[in-house]
């Protein structure tokens, strides 16, 4: 189990480190209400996104957006309007998106 969540936090590190080099401002990251966690909240050009990072090394079970299932998507819509709700602040627009990593594992066997 701890190996599926190594994968997870470096999907994440890379996600976060891609999109600062595309323009987005990190706000947070795992942000967490009672509803569930977030991933990474970022902002770029007055929108606000909020963002679930899939990594997977295999296609075997489906493409990683595949994972979003209406639960997740339920917890991640709860926890954004937690979120805002906490801040008053205006964002132009507010968007849901999925940042979708495939890689492949690779094991040393030395």
């Amino acid at each position: 189990m701890r190996h599926k969540k190594n994968i997870g936090d470096s999907g994440e590190e890379f996600a976060a480190r891609v999109l600062e080099e595309s323009g987005y401002q990190i706000i947070e990251r795992n942000y967490s209400s009672r509803y569930g966690e977030i991933d990474i909240i970022a902002l770029r050009d007055g929108i606000l996104h909020f963002i679930e990072v899939k990594t997977r090394t295999s296609s075997d079970f489906g493409y990683p957006a595949e994972a979003v299932t209406e639960t997740k998507i339920t917890r991640i819509r709860r926890t954004a309007e937690s979120y805002i709700s906490r801040r008053r602040a205006f964002w132009r627009s507010i968007s849901f998106d999925v940042f979708e990593i495939m890689t492949e594992l690779i094991v040393d066997c030395m």
